[in-house]
């Protein structure tokens, strides 16, 4: 039985910092940042949810749904990371960090989505007035059908056909150029099996993943971390994510087979982070994985997600034509019955 820190319980408020200060634009201008990525700047936002019948969106309707945007626990339906905010905080604590110590490297994210947390790392980097480069690697098309057999074959992958995971690589740019952040960042669009193989050999100050399956996990940490500058960060985004233990198998098999004994440091529910204390191999000693086969992609039907509304609309409409087509079948059968005469009696 694992043994894991506690999940910490301080209430995040959902509020950015006003102009006060040392330092305070430069604080509130990321604090407004991270509502802006998370939905949280509006009257309302919306989640998207999944049920027996299919994928379709809600509001969230009171605080304490508005606290799974906190703790990054929902699919939100337009915001630009699924990250909540609590991680995002601590992410640009990160990156604020090694910019102080002056780690060498480049920031990397391997698994993006939208792009909203990698945003918010070149957004940080350029309130410091850092110009290393931010490198973005993800398919932008959702996720790989799984190979059959493999342990990535007990994912829920239904969830791979829905569009809503496929933002394409010409969206996600455009919000980054949208954010003004679109200077000194490197796209790596493509399946990380196809992918990592030319990321290999580089100098890296921080790594960012959230892959959820096991193979593309174990890939990146074995192309990536050799890599990695002492001092460094592994910033893991569903680690302690209950039903997604082949992403915190492949991380905890690496850092086995590798003798990491780095601590490893709850951000919250989901996310972990450690620090390097090891030197980095020297560069061009880590071999690039060999390039895979091109994996299966799940086919998208283009359908836009419904709102609850819409769902209930069409339910009440498949009822009334049901009950169109009953009366139409009563109908018809009742003009088909043969016409009784009543006979008269004879005098």
């Amino acid at each position: 039985m694992r043994s894991f820190p506690p999940v910490p319980d301080e209430p995040r408020p959902i509020r950015a910092r006003g102009p006060r200060g040392s330092g305070a634009l430069r604080a509130a201008y990321l604090d407004l940042l991270k509502l802006s990525l998370c939905d949280l700047v509006g009257a309302d936002t919306r989640m998207v949810a999944k049920d027996e019948h299919g994928v379709f969106s809600r509001r969230l309707e009171d605080e304490q749904q508005l606290t799974w945007r906190v703790d990054g626990s929902d699919w939100p339906l337009n915001a630009l990371t699924m990250v909540g905010l609590r991680r995002l905080d601590d992410l640009q604590a990160r990156v604020e960090q090694l910019v102080a110590d002056r780690i060498e490297g480049d920031l990397i994210e391997a698994g993006a989505w939208r792009g909203g947390a990698s945003i918010l790392m070149r957004a940080t980097l350029d309130s410091l007035a850092d110009d290393r480069e931010l490198w973005v690697a993800d398919s932008f098309q959702g996720f790989p059908q799984p190979e059959p057999g493999t342990v990535d074959d007990t994912l829920e992958t239904d969830v791979g056909a829905i569009d809503y995971f496929a933002p394409g690589l010409e969206a996600v740019q455009g919000y980054f150029e949208r954010f003004g952040v679109g200077d000194r960042v490197r796209f790596v669009p493509g399946f990380f099996e196809e992918t990592m193989a030319g990321l290999g050999g580089r100098r890296w100050a921080l790594i960012r993943l959230d892959a959820d399956g096991y193979n593309a996990t174990r890939l990146a940490l074995d192309t990536l971390y050799g890599g990695l500058a002492r001092g460094g960060y592994v910033v893991i985004d569903d680690y302690f994510t209950p039903g997604l233990d082949v992403c915190r198998d492949a991380v905890d098999g690496f850092r086995s087979d590798q003798g990491i004994k780095d601590e490893i440091t709850r951000v919250d529910w989901a996310g972990a982070v450690w620090r390097k204390t090891a030197e980095p191999e020297p560069a061009g000693t880590v071999p690039a994985p060999p390039v895979s086969r091109p994996r299966a992609r799940w086919p998208k039907t283009g359908d836009p997600i419904p709102t609850d509304r819409e769902r209930l609309l069409e339910w009440e409409l498949e009822q009334r034509r049901e009950r169109i087509a009953q009366l139409e079948s009563e109908l018809d059968a009742a003009s088909r019955r043969p016409t009784r005469r009543r006979l008269g009696r004879s005098a």
